[in-house]
């Protein structure tokens, strides 16, 4: 019998590639939460020769917490990995509340739950390095100084600390793992690289922020899941693990490559935006003990990671809506 993967918030964009990452590897019984359905242009694993096998269910965690719990004991998953998080950071400032209803408070019982059983071999954490702030020097998998400037990571962070409490006093099956910026096919047009080929493709300018000085190290999508799966196999219970990729580019590093891609003159492209409050200007995690315990590295360079979700978008994404270029926060409707 094949061992149970579920994976929370399969629907986000991490976790959807997530979840073709293992339907394509057939190794797993996949099931996956979702609070919303998307069209199947961002769910990466509808194209999947085995989408048939993912069993998904719908649950709210800013609504009602028991659901989880339910499905949890229901499923007993040998392996749970954790996405589900509201991760636009700008955002956070408009509705802190609701930021730590989801990320934080609504898991407690299931953590709770989790804790008190011994069918969980793995709970996966899918945390952030925004925790740390900007840093001047690379921040190992091991280092404790936080400096979280949005409530988002604020909210990441409380909710590292409680899964460590049940951890350490309780036995829970933890590992945490963070993730410089990752990108990759299907993700949704209001961030960096979409939005960037549909402003080309629509003739829109482009909002860069700061003069695109703001430094990123950017993972792509198959190395993204395969740094997960490597834990899945080899992690180790009470560890961290850092993940990113090779080189550090600005956004307008970025901007660049893909107008270049694209055979488009960037000059046409780029208008000046507006700052965000609390924006780090980067993120250095080192990754050294991650790479030599997980036997992990990144294989994409930017460009062919790019070059990819070029071809995705011009296969799934045809005359975007002007209303997709930015994020609709769901938790300010009344």
């Amino acid at each position: 019998m094949k061992s149970k993967i579920l994976l929370l918030g399969s629907s986000s964009f991490s976790g959807a590639s997530m979840v073709k990452y293992l339907l394509d590897k057939n190794k797993y019984s996949v099931h996956g939460t979702y609070r919303r359905k998307k069209n199947s242009s961002y769910l990466p694993y509808k194209f999947s020769k085995n989408f048939k096998l993912f069993k998904e269910y719908k649950v709210d965690l800013s609504k009602n917490s028991n659901q989880l719990l339910k499905l949890v004991a229901k499923i007993k998953p040998d392996y749970i990995i954790d996405f589900a998080s509201i991760c636009m950071v700008n955002e956070s400032w408009k509705n802190s509340e609701f930021y730590f209803q989801t990320n934080v408070l609504s898991k407690i019982k299931t953590i709770e739950y989790l804790s008190q059983t011994n069918f969980l071999k793995k709970y996966i954490y899918i945390s952030t390095p925004e925790i740390f702030g900007s840093s001047k020097n690379f921040v190992n998998e091991n280092h404790n100084i936080f400096n979280p400037s949005t409530p988002y990571a604020t909210s990441k962070l409380s909710a590292e600390i409680l899964l460590k409490n049940y951890f350490k006093n309780y036995n829970l099956p933890l590992i945490i793992s963070r993730f410089s910026n990752f990108y990759g096919p299907g993700q949704p047009i209001y961030r960096l690289v979409p939005k960037i080929i549909a402003c080309i493709d629509n003739n829109i300018k482009f909002p860069i922020q700061g003069n695109g000085k703001s430094k990123r190290n950017f993972i792509f999508t198959y190395d993204f899941c395969n740094g997960i799966n490597k834990m899945i196999e080899k992690g180790k219970i009470g560890q961290t693990y850092h993940f990113s990729g090779s080189n550090f580019n600005s956004v307008f590093d970025v901007v660049k490559t893909v107008c270049d891609l694209k055979a488009h003159n960037i000059k046409t492209l780029i208008k000046k935006g507006r700052g965000r409050i609390g924006h780090d200007l980067v993120y250095k995690l080192g990754t050294k003990k991650t790479r030599k315990t997980l036997n992990w590295k990144p294989i994409y360079p930017l460009r062919k990671g790019l070059k990819e979700i070029i071809i995705y978008h011009n296969r799934h994404f045809n005359n975007v809506p002007n209303k997709l270029f930015k994020y609709i926060d769901t938790s300010l409707k009344k």
